[in-house]
């Protein structure tokens, strides 16, 4: 009698399990001396003492039994599962013991279960049912279970490895002994392969504070912190309003393409500022299977404004110094950088002095003033000398790194000093009566200014007679006072004269008087010349 189990396969997502039954049946037979066959499913499995098979319809061919291993005193059944083949099977299960027993005598029976492959086979289990009339004294490995019905869990049974049972008991009763046997273990086919997971990490990093035309560097750096490659990254970034890249545009698309674990990616995006403000600039990273990473950075776009004053008098006579004063100062939150402060020195002015190291070169003055905070000043001052009536225009301007350049302008208007000197003198003196003489007028324009519409008035005495003038205006008279029409200009150091002739027509000490006015003069000038007439 014999007994084949059935093969039960069982699918995973990781593993292929195939759960082999194999079920063996050996009968003992006290009697029988020699052993026999028998055939199910299509296996033939040896038996120990068993009954000649009943006949049956002759089936399809079938893999040829398993070789018998038979001492002249022990006989031996065996199973190659599953094919029959020891080198295409799993599992070897033999079973042995001696051909003939006498009741009242202990023996000793073997199982072995022994793994063919080459790989560990799992939850191999031996069941043994061990008839009752055999007593059962000894078991060189301790089953699972108590009583006849012996059970062993070997658990996994490595490659090539085998166990061996060794049970030893007594027959107590003539007659057929018939012991079944059973083993089942599970084979797994497993397929390995990696399971990733790859993670992302974007940094992202710019300067604090920028000035206004000053590239804004954006470093972003895209990490695999994660196991396995991380595919199709793609690096993304919206620059906020007021903020484009060198070429003009918003979005940066950055293909990094496969990343792999521990690897960093780092790119560079030169941006630049359109108006000044905090800007908060963020970028995300992106790859296959949902990954993902954000960073962002804050800059600060700062602008220097400057502003420039330039102080000087409004007037200053001919000749004389004029001081004017320059302040420039950063009223914007960005530092001003490489101040540079000019002014050009105007025609008609001489600069004779400078502060603060101030140079002179090609008729403009120039002061390398640094740095200007914001809110800081700088003053410098340059003294130069009207050479030309008019009105100067000085102009100063100042200009820094990132600053719109500015100008200031100071106008000053340049006075000659009014100095008519007015002399008369008389050619004779003493003069008889009846004879004549003359007096001479002179205007001299002794300042540096030009005398306009200066006008003379001549006043004689009843001693003295009015006769004739000469000179570069006319005279007109009217009883004893004569008034020369007015001379139009006296240029400064210029020098005009009048001949006036008079005779004496009475003895005494006589008095020519002159009044001179001009339109520089605010009260009129006085000149007396004496001359004596006698008779």
């Amino acid at each position: 009698m014999s007994r084949l189990g059935v093969q039960m396969m069982k699918f995973s997502r990781m593993t292929t399990s195939v759960k082999m039954l194999s079920l063996l049946l050996v009968t003992i037979s006290m009697l029988a001396l020699q052993g026999c066959e028998s055939q199910s499913n299509g296996y033939l499995i040896p038996c120990i003492s068993c009954e000649p098979a009943v006949a049956a319809p002759k089936p399809a061919p079938r893999p040829a039994p398993a070789p018998i291993v038979q001492a002249p005193d022990v006989v031996c059944g065996r199973l190659v599962w599953p094919t029959g083949n020891l080198a295409t099977s799993s599992i070897l299960v033999e079973k042995c013991a001696p051909s003939t027993v006498q009741v009242g005598m202990p023996f000793d029976f073997t199982i072995k279960v022994k793994n063919l492959t080459g790989v560990a086979l799992k939850n191999v289990i031996v069941k043994d049912d061990v008839p009752s009339s055999f007593n059962v004294s000894a078991v060189s490995i301790k089953p699972n279970t108590s009583g006849n019905n012996m059970v062993w869990n070997f658990g996994v049974l490595p490659a090539g490895a085998e166990k061996t049972i060794v049970i030893t008991g007594t027959p107590t009763a003539a007659g057929k002994l018939e012991n079944c046997l059973a083993v089942s273990h599970e084979l797994d086919t497993c397929v390995a392969f990696n399971v990733v997971a790859p993670a992302l990490k974007l940094e992202k990093t710019a300067p604090a504070s920028v000035l206004k035309c000053d590239p804004i560097p954006y470093k972003l750096t895209v990490t695999n912190t994660g196991v396995g490659d991380a595919r199709n990254v793609v690096i993304n970034d919206t620059l906020p309003d007021g903020i484009v890249t060198e070429d003009g545009k918003k979005n940066v698309s950055i293909n990094v393409g496969t990343l792999p674990a521990g690897k960093s990616m780092s790119y560079t995006v030169n941006a630049k500022a359109t108006k000044t403000g905090t800007f908060t600039n963020a970028a995300s990273a992106n790859a296959v299977g949902g990954l993902t990473a954000n960073a962002s950075s804050t800059t600060n776009v700062l602008s220097p404004d400057l502003k420039i004053t330039k102080t000087g008098p409004a007037m200053r006579f001919l000749g004389r110094p004029v001081d004017y004063t320059i302040t420039v100062t950063n009223t914007g939150n960005g530092v001003a950088r490489d101040v540079v402060i000019q002014d050009i020195i105007p025609a008609g002015a001489t600069s004779i002095a400078t502060s603060d190291g101030g140079q002179l070169s090609g008729g403009k003055i120039t002061w390398m003033a640094g740095d200007l905070a914001p809110a800081a000043s700088k003053t410098v001052t340059v003294k130069v000398v009207g050479n030309q009536l008019g009105t100067i225009v000085n102009t100063a301007s100042a200009s820094a790194y990132c600053a719109e350049a500015v100008t200031a302008t100071a106008k000053t208007q340049i006075k000659g000093i009014p100095a008519i000197l007015l002399e008369c003198v008389d050619l004779v003196d003493p003069v008889e009566v009846g004879a004549e003489t003359t007096y001479v007028i002179t205007v001299t324009n002794q300042g540096s200014l030009t005398g306009t519409n200066i006008r003379l008035v001549v006043n004689l005495e009843d001693t003295a007679q009015y006769v004739s003038t000469a000179g570069p205006t006319t005279a007109s008279v009217n009883g004893k006072t004569i008034t020369l029409a007015p001379l139009p200009t006296l240029a400064p150091k210029e020098r005009q004269s009048w001949q006036i002739k008079v005779k004496a027509v009475g003895s005494g000490d006589v008095r020519f008087s002159v009044d001179m006015n001009s339109d520089q003069i605010d009260r009129p000038v006085k000149e007396t010349e004496s001359t004596n007439f006698y008779e």
